[in-house]
């Protein structure tokens, strides 16, 4: 039962591309740019279910999009890490593509992990292994990449249930700690969840699993308070928490938002029900620790998206409700705006979404050739160093206080090591307007206050700007509003 699971790729694109396809709406392309860099792109998988491509939108301005990029098998996902994009051909192409970035994207080494193993998620830990599920196997396979070769395995099969298999899904890192889905669904009767579903945690150093109830005998996974984990899993850097959601069975109000932590290895239970939500949800983002975006099948298995508190647990609003089955993913950008795959057959495109007030950026879907998929940025998923995963990263940009602001507010920030740091504020068309720290500070929380005013110390009018750290090669943003 081959499902869809977002990921994050970023690349340098270079080369001639097939077709290049320009958005014509002059004041998306305004809206889009405020925050991304001249070289930021969001990278879109797109599929008909028969054959397979790719696509690149670049946010400008002006705003482009670049498709067919790549031809990929018709059910794939992707992750980057460093200096290339692997890859996850699944049900039916069953192997890992490997794609050059700085080659025109051209295809280095693609081998098999098994025929009908239905790969469904690759965790990169270096550039000699990785791990693959193989969602019709009970066996994650520790391969070297380099080399396109198997060099181990790690058997969850003592997790099956009774048609034996454990459904091993989607994969996520914090520190030296891999967390690995396991759904549990009988095959026999329509895949319905078979008992408890369970987080695994591996150690990465050792490819050992970690028992995470000692009183317990035997080796033990992380028990979930949801059954049946259906969406990717998501590391919050501003929590630290571990995010996912659980649709249990198909219509009933059973699953919801579960919250895991990945130091104490423990679930910390539903922080927001599926009652609360309206149905299953089928995909979910977690900004900042508190906004929380779901798409959510409803009670006719309809897909609406909406928003949510993830610290009250309470809905927030709809955002986009097509009437069909057609929400795909939901991404929130590194600049700070959640991009949508909207696979409406008469104008299927990627919207776009202010994350604050929830409104829609994008006058018409921005078209990328064939459906939209999956989408994917050009910033890597943030994943800490060090076992246990007590700093898990090296930049944490928190949400300035008060928001909107007149005529100061305070800009929180985390740094995990001593460095080079600089903190600056842009306009809405990406114009550097105030630099408010540019120099080495050590570890440590900081506390900067600006006076919404320009390098020149004119006060600026009112209006959404964008903060921007970068510390040690990491990059960090949020908006910020002025309201006078």
């Amino acid at each position: 039962m081959s499902r869809k699971r977002s990921v994050r790729v970023r690349w340098e694109v270079s080369g001639v591309l097939l077709l290049a396809v320009v958005c014509g709406a002059a004041s998306v392309g305004a809206l889009l740019s405020g925050n991304a860099r001249a070289d930021d792109w969001v990278f879109v998988t797109t599929t008909d279910y028969i054959t397979g491509s790719s696509a690149v939108i670049r946010p400008g301005p002006p705003l482009t999009v670049e498709c067919p990029l790549r031809a990929l098998h018709s059910d794939a996902v992707a992750r980057y890490v460093d200096p290339y994009v692997y890859v996850v051909n699944r049900k039916g192409g069953d192997n890992i593509q490997i794609l050059d970035p700085a080659n025109n994207f051209s295809t280095v080494r693609q081998f098999s992990v098994g025929a009908g193993s239905d790969p469904h998620d690759i965790l990169v830990l270096s550039p000699t292994k990785a791990y693959v599920t193989r969602y019709n196997t009970n066996v994650i396979w520790i391969v070297n990449p380099s080399l396109g070769i198997q060099t181990g395995s790690i058997d969850l099969s003592g997790l099956a249930d009774a048609d034996g298999l454990a459904e091993i899904d989607m994969m996520c890192r914090a520190g030296n700690r891999a967390f690995v889905t396991v759904q549990r669904l009988n095959r026999n009767n329509y895949w319905v969840p078979v008992g408890q579903s369970y987080v695994a945690v591996i150690n990465t150093q050792t490819d050992a699993l970690l028992d995470c109830d000692p009183v317990a005998p035997g080796v033990q996974p992380i028990e979930m308070t949801g059954t049946n984990p259906y969406s990717d899993i998501q590391l919050d850097p501003y929590t630290g928490s571990l995010y996912l959601s659980s649709v249990g069975y198909w219509g009933l109000r059973d699953g919801g938002i579960e919250k895991i932590d990945p130091v104490g290895l423990q679930s910390e239970g539903i922080i927001f029900t599926q009652t609360a939500a309206g149905g299953d949800m089928t995909d979910v983002e977690i900004d900042g620790g508190k906004r929380g975006f779901a798409i959510v099948s409803d009670d006719d298995f309809y897909t609406v998206l909406i928003s949510f508190d993830a610290e009250t647990g309470v809905k927030t609003g709809t955002l986009y409700d097509p009437n069909a089955y057609v929400i795909q993913d939901i991404e929130v950008s590194p600049w700070g705006d959640l991009y949508v795959a909207d696979r409406t057959p008469t104008v299927p495109g990627i919207r776009i979404y202010d994350v604050f007030t929830n409104t829609q950026l994008t006058a018409t879907p921005i078209d990328v050739c064939l459906p939209p998929f999956d989408i994917t940025f050009n910033l890597p998923v943030q994943t800490g160093i060090g076992d246990p995963p007590t700093a898990l990263t090296v930049v944490l940009l928190g949400d300035a206080y008060p928001n909107p602001f007149n005529p100061a507010t305070t800009i929180p920030f985390t740094l995990a090591g001593a460095g080079r740091v600089t903190l600056r504020v842009y306009d809405a068309l990406g114009r550097p307007v105030r630099t408010l720290l540019a120099g080495a500070r050590p570890a440590g929380d900081y506390h900067l206050a600006w006076d919404g005013r320009d390098d020149d110390g004119r006060a600026l009018p009112s209006g959404v700007y964008f903060v921007r750290l970068e510390a040690e090669g990491k990059t960090a943003t949020r908006k910020i509003t002025i309201l006078k």
